[in-house]
């Protein structure tokens, strides 16, 4: 097969820089706050030495306070002097849930002229935001979530809280400039999608495949051997292949990528942004494991892995030592496969000569997920024990909450004073979800539970059930002490993860006719059963 291929490969072209594609930073930046912040407390002086960049006041959302939280108690609240402070105000160890804007610029400085990113036709250092990408950490539930955002989104641009033009997403770096690149971004992305960015790391190419080849490569298996012109992408077998950064940042670079299949090269998916997007995410978790086969959860984990991650990286100026270090407590147990993917739909558009993509149908719903909005109460199920001590109005409450969309069993219950949501680990979004439509906001209880079912008591505390929601900041702040604290939050030491033993496999045997679609779905760079790559 080999000979056959050879026979097919071409030189790569040159091509314009609208034909190069980017790096992918959320491999850098995930892995970074993800994997290697376990690490940080022996290397606090490197990452110490991240280039950070200062972001004007009111462009990065806030995280609730313990200050914050008491004021914005009920006003007919008051606390004495002598009081403590209730548990429903108290923050949990591990934080709130947050977003982090993860971006990848095609700047090429620092990268060696034989690279087939290097080749462009404008400067090294000009840099368009071509890789952007959304985690949502909520290190209490230990969950991770990431969306892409296509580069080619056509929306407004904001800088310094003003719109300044229509343009393609990936274009705010360059409106915003040197110094306020970034914070434009950030920007731009709130006022269009309402989404709160609370931290963002920035990578470029030479960045990219300084981590990689720090991590020795990372291995990828293809079910064929695969190629794009465009980038520079040549793998010449099917299976187990370690890429190292110049090919990693072809791989994730490409647009045009090819399987080559019964003597033909054959095109993977229709060779657009989406289908790109998608093996940039499967990169992610890759790398994300072979970290951790590298001993990135080790005590024992060799320095230069943190100092490479350090150097790659800029983050924002609030992003502290500390936030990491409780970030990697939080998720070091966390299975990369667990990274839950959200798709935004989007659709093909044209703005005067430009092709572009517009939101489709259904995107308000991907964007609510990083507003901790993302469940429907047609969804859930809830036991409601009325223990109000009256039963004058229980078919009206029973009416209003079904109205609400959730589906309702009611019961009598014994007389009590507070209202509260009883909830498992597993149920804990909808209790919050529940929570916000209750006045006032009930307490929470953390039950040892795995039906994951939902109670509501009503105590004679219970008043309406509000015809707008609360927000989910509100009850979210409420509910998140009721949480279990992880073992590791409350330490210093990371259990040690020895590295497994990998052994190549065989090669698969394809045969028949595959669509270009299936294509993509089978080149995700995750073995098939039975078969490791490492």
């Amino acid at each position: 097969m080999s000979a056959s291929v050879s026979e097919e490969i071409k030189k790569p072209e040159k091509r314009t820089w609208l034909q190069k594609s980017l790096i992918f930073a959320g491999v850098t930046a995930g892995v970074l706050i993800i994997v290697a912040s376990i690490r940080l407390s022996s290397f606090e002086d490197a990452v110490e030495s991240i280039v950070r960049i200062e972001v004007p006041a009111g462009v990065l959302a806030e995280l609730p306070t313990a200050s914050q939280n008491e004021i914005s108690r009920d006003a007919e609240e008051t606390v004495t002097e002598d009081e403590a402070i209730p548990q429903e105000v108290k923050l949990h160890p591990a934080g709130p849930a947050r977003n982090i804007l993860l971006v990848g610029t095609d700047s090429a400085v620092g990268l060696d002229p034989d690279d087939p990113a290097a080749n462009r036709d404008r400067s090294a250092g000009i840099g368009l935001a071509d890789t952007i990408m959304i985690v949502r950490l909520d290190p209490a539930l230990a969950k991770a979530t990431i969306m892409s955002l296509p580069r080619d989104l056509y929306v407004t641009i904001y800088r310094d809280g003003i719109p300044v033009r229509s343009e393609k997403l990936a274009s705010a770096l360059l409106v915003g400039g040197l110094e306020k690149g970034a914070p434009t971004l950030v920007e731009t992305i709130t006022n269009n999608f309402d989404i709160p960015i609370h931290n963002f790391a920035i990578v470029d190419f030479f960045g990219f495949e300084t981590l990689v080849d720090e991590l020795n490569g990372v291995p990828l298996w293809f079910p064929y051997p695969v190629r794009d012109v465009a980038s520079g992408l040549m793998v010449l077998e099917a299976g187990c292949t370690t890429l190292d950064g110049r090919d990693s940042l072809a791989f994730v670079r490409s647009r045009k990528l090819e399987a080559f299949i019964d003597g033909n090269w054959n095109r993977v998916g229709v060779w657009n942004d989406l289908e790109r997007n998608q093996r940039q995410q499967d990169f992610l978790i890759r790398t994300i494991q072979r970290a951790i086969g590298k001993g990135a959860r080790s005590v024992i984990v060799q320095d230069d892995l943190i100092r490479a991650g350090a150097e790659a990286v800029v983050l924002d100026d609030r992003l502290s030592v500390a936030e990491l270090l409780k970030l990697g407590r939080a998720f070091s147990d966390f299975n990369p496969s667990d990274l839950l993917r959200t798709l935004l739909p989007v659709v093909d558009a044209v703005v005067g000569t430009s092709e572009v993509l517009e939101l489709g149908e259904g995107a308000n719903s991907s964007f609510a997920v990083f507003r901790g909005e993302g469940l429907n109460p047609n969804d859930i199920s809830i036991q409601i024990i009325d223990s109000r001590g009256e039963n004058n109005n229980v078919d009206e409450i029973t009416d209003e909450i079904t109205r609400r969309g959730f589906t309702v069993d009611m019961e009598q219950g014994e007389k009590t004073e507070e209202t509260l949501i009883e909830f498992s680990v597993e149920n804990y979004e909808e209790a919050v979800l529940l929570g916000r439509f209750i006045e006032p906001t009930p307490k929470f209880e953390l039950v040892d539970d795995n039906s994951k079912s939902l109670t509501l008591v009503l105590g004679e505390d219970f008043e309406a059930l509000p015809l707008m929601p609360k927000t989910f900041e509100e009850v979210d702040t409420r509910a998140r002490p009721s949480l279990p604290v992880s073992e590791k939050l409350l330490g210093s030491d990371e259990n040690a993860l020895g590295v497994v033993n990998l052994i190549k496999p065989l090669l698969p045997v394809r045969q028949g006719e595959i669509s270009p679609m299936k294509l993509v779905k089978e080149i995700d760079g995750q073995p098939p059963s039975g078969q490791k790559c490492g």
